[in-house]
Protein backbone atom coordinates (compact mmCIF):
# COMPACT_ATOMS: atom_id res chain seq x y z
CA UNK A 1 0.00 0.00 0.00
CA UNK A 2 1.19 3.38 -0.53
CA UNK A 3 0.56 4.90 2.52
CA UNK A 4 -1.04 2.51 5.48
CA UNK A 5 -2.98 4.97 8.50
CA UNK A 6 -2.23 1.35 10.83
CA UNK A 7 -5.69 2.30 11.88
CA UNK A 8 -7.57 0.43 9.32
CA UNK A 9 -8.64 -3.03 10.43
CA UNK A 10 -11.24 -4.58 8.02
CA UNK A 11 -14.76 -4.84 9.14
CA UNK A 12 -15.83 -8.01 10.84
CA UNK A 13 -16.61 -11.34 9.05
CA UNK A 14 -20.53 -11.31 10.06
CA UNK A 15 -20.21 -8.12 7.82
CA UNK A 16 -19.19 -10.01 4.59
CA UNK A 17 -21.02 -10.02 1.48
CA UNK A 18 -21.13 -14.12 0.32
CA UNK A 19 -24.74 -13.81 -0.73
CA UNK A 20 -23.68 -10.55 -2.37
CA UNK A 21 -23.60 -10.83 -6.47
CA UNK A 22 -20.18 -11.48 -8.48
CA UNK A 23 -18.02 -8.66 -9.46
CA UNK A 24 -16.70 -10.22 -12.99
CA UNK A 25 -13.04 -9.30 -13.68
CA UNK A 26 -12.93 -6.72 -16.90
CA UNK A 27 -11.51 -7.82 -20.01
CA UNK A 28 -8.87 -6.28 -21.71
CA UNK A 29 -9.66 -3.08 -23.54
CA UNK A 30 -8.76 -5.16 -26.79
CA UNK A 31 -12.45 -6.50 -28.33
CA UNK A 32 -14.73 -3.90 -30.06
CA UNK A 33 -17.81 -5.29 -28.08
CA UNK A 34 -15.30 -4.10 -25.05
CA UNK A 35 -14.57 -0.87 -26.38
CA UNK A 36 -18.62 -0.10 -27.01
CA UNK A 37 -19.47 -0.99 -23.41
CA UNK A 38 -16.94 1.28 -22.16
CA UNK A 39 -18.11 4.12 -24.55
CA UNK A 40 -21.25 3.59 -23.34
CA UNK A 41 -20.70 3.72 -19.56
CA UNK A 42 -18.88 6.89 -20.38
CA UNK A 43 -21.64 8.49 -22.07
CA UNK A 44 -23.83 7.66 -19.22
CA UNK A 45 -21.57 9.37 -16.76
CA UNK A 46 -20.80 12.03 -18.85
CA UNK A 47 -24.69 13.02 -19.22
CA UNK A 48 -24.53 14.26 -15.13
CA UNK A 49 -20.60 15.46 -15.95
CA UNK A 50 -19.65 16.24 -19.00
CA UNK A 51 -15.87 17.06 -18.12
CA UNK A 52 -15.22 13.62 -17.69
CA UNK A 53 -13.27 12.01 -20.39
CA UNK A 54 -11.98 9.39 -19.87
CA UNK A 55 -12.60 5.86 -17.49
CA UNK A 56 -9.39 5.23 -15.66
CA UNK A 57 -10.27 2.07 -14.02
CA UNK A 58 -13.89 0.16 -13.71
CA UNK A 59 -14.87 -2.40 -11.10
CA UNK A 60 -19.10 -3.77 -11.54
CA UNK A 61 -19.59 -3.90 -7.54
CA UNK A 62 -18.40 -2.91 -4.71
CA UNK A 63 -20.00 -1.52 -0.89
CA UNK A 64 -18.92 1.58 0.94
CA UNK A 65 -17.69 1.50 4.30
CA UNK A 66 -17.07 5.09 6.79
CA UNK A 67 -14.85 4.38 9.59
CA UNK A 68 -16.81 6.00 13.17
CA UNK A 69 -14.49 6.71 15.50
CA UNK A 70 -15.83 8.95 18.30
CA UNK A 71 -18.54 7.67 20.19
CA UNK A 72 -19.24 4.97 22.53
CA UNK A 73 -18.79 2.01 19.92
CA UNK A 74 -16.22 3.23 17.05
CA UNK A 75 -15.43 0.83 14.02
CA UNK A 76 -16.68 0.57 10.26
CA UNK A 77 -20.35 1.29 9.45
CA UNK A 78 -22.33 0.49 6.01
CA UNK A 79 -22.60 4.11 4.33
CA UNK A 80 -26.01 2.00 2.59
CA UNK A 81 -23.85 2.87 -0.74
CA UNK A 82 -23.46 -0.47 -3.40
CA UNK A 83 -22.74 -0.50 -6.92
CA UNK A 84 -19.99 0.02 -9.64
CA UNK A 85 -16.35 2.05 -8.88
CA UNK A 86 -14.98 4.41 -11.57
CA UNK A 87 -11.89 6.18 -11.03
CA UNK A 88 -12.32 8.99 -14.00
CA UNK A 89 -9.87 11.75 -15.37
CA UNK A 90 -11.67 14.95 -16.05
CA UNK A 91 -10.61 17.44 -18.27
CA UNK A 92 -10.85 20.40 -16.01
CA UNK A 93 -10.26 20.16 -11.96
CA UNK A 94 -10.11 18.59 -9.96
CA UNK A 95 -8.82 15.83 -12.51
CA UNK A 96 -8.94 12.74 -10.97
CA UNK A 97 -11.93 11.37 -8.89
CA UNK A 98 -12.85 7.76 -7.25
CA UNK A 99 -16.93 7.89 -8.10
CA UNK A 100 -19.29 4.40 -6.32
CA UNK A 101 -22.50 4.71 -8.96
CA UNK A 102 -25.04 3.84 -5.94
CA UNK A 103 -27.62 1.25 -6.97
CA UNK A 104 -29.85 2.24 -3.83
CA UNK A 105 -30.44 5.74 -4.84
CA UNK A 106 -28.98 9.25 -6.31
CA UNK A 107 -26.50 9.23 -3.00
CA UNK A 108 -22.97 8.83 -4.63
CA UNK A 109 -20.01 8.71 -3.05
CA UNK A 110 -17.69 10.75 -5.04
CA UNK A 111 -13.84 11.77 -3.80
CA UNK A 112 -11.61 13.76 -5.72
CA UNK A 113 -8.34 12.36 -5.82
CA UNK A 114 -5.33 14.73 -3.75
CA UNK A 115 -1.76 14.27 -3.44
CA UNK A 116 -2.11 14.14 0.29
CA UNK A 117 -4.68 10.77 0.12
CA UNK A 118 -3.45 7.70 2.36
CA UNK A 119 -3.90 4.46 0.65
CA UNK A 120 -4.23 1.38 2.83
CA UNK A 121 -5.17 -2.01 1.27
CA UNK A 122 -5.87 -5.45 2.17
CA UNK A 123 -7.90 -8.39 1.39
CA UNK A 124 -11.30 -7.38 -0.66
CA UNK A 125 -10.29 -4.28 1.07
CA UNK A 126 -9.57 -0.84 -0.09
CA UNK A 127 -9.44 1.78 2.59
CA UNK A 128 -8.68 5.20 1.94
CA UNK A 129 -8.12 8.68 3.55
CA UNK A 130 -9.05 12.12 1.94
CA UNK A 131 -6.98 14.83 2.64
CA UNK A 132 -10.08 16.27 4.61
CA UNK A 133 -9.34 15.64 8.06
CA UNK A 134 -13.32 16.44 9.08
CA UNK A 135 -13.95 13.42 6.00
CA UNK A 136 -14.24 9.74 7.59
CA UNK A 137 -12.05 7.42 6.18
CA UNK A 138 -13.47 5.17 3.23
CA UNK A 139 -13.53 1.94 2.72
CA UNK A 140 -14.84 -0.30 -0.25
CA UNK A 141 -15.23 -3.98 -0.04
CA UNK A 142 -14.63 -6.73 -3.14
CA UNK A 143 -16.06 -9.75 -3.96
CA UNK A 144 -12.93 -10.56 -5.82
CA UNK A 145 -9.77 -9.69 -4.83
CA UNK A 146 -8.10 -9.69 -7.73
CA UNK A 147 -10.56 -6.68 -9.10
CA UNK A 148 -9.84 -5.27 -5.74
CA UNK A 149 -5.80 -5.33 -6.87
CA UNK A 150 -6.77 -3.90 -10.60
CA UNK A 151 -8.22 -0.71 -8.31
CA UNK A 152 -5.69 -0.89 -5.83
CA UNK A 153 -3.09 -0.44 -8.55
CA UNK A 154 -4.68 1.99 -10.68
CA UNK A 155 -5.44 4.05 -7.39
CA UNK A 156 -1.45 3.96 -6.56
CA UNK A 157 -0.45 5.06 -10.18
CA UNK A 158 -2.84 7.77 -10.18
CA UNK A 159 -1.81 9.08 -7.15
CA UNK A 160 1.95 8.95 -7.72
CA UNK A 161 0.95 10.57 -11.33
CA UNK A 162 -0.61 13.32 -9.10
CA UNK A 163 2.14 13.85 -6.32
CA UNK A 164 4.71 13.86 -8.86
CA UNK A 165 3.25 17.14 -10.60
CA UNK A 166 4.38 20.63 -9.86
CA UNK A 167 2.25 22.57 -7.45
CA UNK A 168 0.01 24.88 -9.13
CA UNK A 169 1.26 28.45 -9.17
CA UNK A 170 -0.67 30.97 -7.08
CA UNK A 171 -1.98 33.98 -8.44
CA UNK A 172 0.56 36.34 -9.42
CA UNK A 173 0.69 39.68 -6.69
CA UNK A 174 1.22 43.23 -8.46
CA UNK A 175 4.54 44.22 -7.59
CA UNK A 176 5.26 47.49 -6.87
CA UNK A 177 7.48 49.26 -10.04
CA UNK A 178 10.59 50.54 -7.98
CA UNK A 179 11.00 54.21 -10.03
CA UNK A 180 14.17 54.34 -11.70
CA UNK A 181 17.17 56.45 -11.12
CA UNK A 182 16.26 59.11 -14.11
CA UNK A 183 12.75 59.10 -12.26
CA UNK A 184 14.35 59.46 -8.99
CA UNK A 185 16.42 62.31 -10.28
CA UNK A 186 13.41 64.23 -11.71
CA UNK A 187 11.79 64.44 -8.29
CA UNK A 188 12.92 66.94 -5.98
CA UNK A 189 14.44 66.49 -2.67
CA UNK A 190 12.66 67.41 1.01
CA UNK A 191 15.37 70.41 0.80
CA UNK A 192 14.35 71.41 -2.49
CA UNK A 193 10.90 71.28 -1.63
CA UNK A 194 11.01 73.06 1.25
CA UNK A 195 13.06 76.27 -0.67
CA UNK A 196 10.14 76.40 -3.04
CA UNK A 197 7.61 76.37 -0.18
CA UNK A 198 9.52 79.60 0.79
CA UNK A 199 9.77 81.02 -2.36
CA UNK A 200 5.60 81.06 -2.51
CA UNK A 201 5.45 82.20 0.98
CA UNK A 202 8.09 85.01 -0.10
CA UNK A 203 6.07 86.26 -2.94
CA UNK A 204 2.57 85.87 -1.70
CA UNK A 205 2.27 83.36 -4.19
CA UNK A 206 -0.38 79.98 -3.95
CA UNK A 207 0.83 76.82 -4.56
CA UNK A 208 -0.47 74.23 -6.86
CA UNK A 209 -3.05 72.24 -5.17
CA UNK A 210 -3.63 75.02 -2.37
CA UNK A 211 -6.88 75.97 -3.92
CA UNK A 212 -9.96 75.53 -2.63
CA UNK A 213 -11.89 72.75 -4.45
CA UNK A 214 -9.21 72.23 -6.75
CA UNK A 215 -9.56 68.92 -8.05
CA UNK A 216 -6.14 68.74 -10.33
CA UNK A 217 -2.71 68.12 -8.79
CA UNK A 218 0.33 69.36 -9.84
CA UNK A 219 3.90 67.63 -10.00
CA UNK A 220 7.22 70.17 -9.04
CA UNK A 221 10.12 69.42 -10.34
CA UNK A 222 13.52 71.10 -9.94
CA UNK A 223 13.94 71.22 -13.55
CA UNK A 224 10.12 72.78 -14.20
CA UNK A 225 10.65 75.62 -11.11
CA UNK A 226 13.62 76.86 -12.99
CA UNK A 227 11.98 76.87 -16.60
CA UNK A 228 8.85 78.50 -14.48
CA UNK A 229 11.49 81.32 -12.75
CA UNK A 230 13.34 81.95 -15.97
CA UNK A 231 9.90 82.86 -17.63
CA UNK A 232 8.61 85.20 -15.07
CA UNK A 233 12.47 86.99 -15.06
CA UNK A 234 11.35 87.75 -18.28
CA UNK A 235 7.62 88.72 -17.68
CA UNK A 236 7.99 92.32 -16.82
CA UNK A 237 4.62 92.65 -15.02
CA UNK A 238 5.21 89.84 -12.59
CA UNK A 239 8.70 91.83 -11.94
CA UNK A 240 7.02 94.87 -11.77
CA UNK A 241 4.75 92.83 -8.92
CA UNK A 242 7.88 91.79 -7.23
CA UNK A 243 9.50 95.08 -7.21
CA UNK A 244 6.37 96.58 -5.43
CA UNK A 245 6.32 93.63 -2.81
CA UNK A 246 9.56 94.12 -1.54
CA UNK A 247 9.39 97.90 -1.41
CA UNK A 248 6.45 97.57 0.92
CA UNK A 249 8.38 94.65 3.08
CA UNK A 250 11.08 97.47 3.23
CA UNK A 251 8.74 100.06 4.36
CA UNK A 252 7.53 98.15 7.17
Amino acid sequence: SSASSGLLPAPSSSKRHSAEPEAIPDAMMGSGTDQARFQGLLETLQMSDPEIDHIVAYSKFVVAYMLQQGGPNPGWRKANIEGAVYLLRRRTAPRFQLLVKNTFSTNDLLDNLHADWELDCQKNYVFYKVEEPSKRIRGLWFHDDAERQKIEGMLEKTLEEIRSQPAEPKDREEVAKIPSASQSDARPSAVENSQMDSLYAQFGLSKPGDSVGEQDSVVVTTASLKQTIHALADDEQFLQSIMQKLKVGASQ
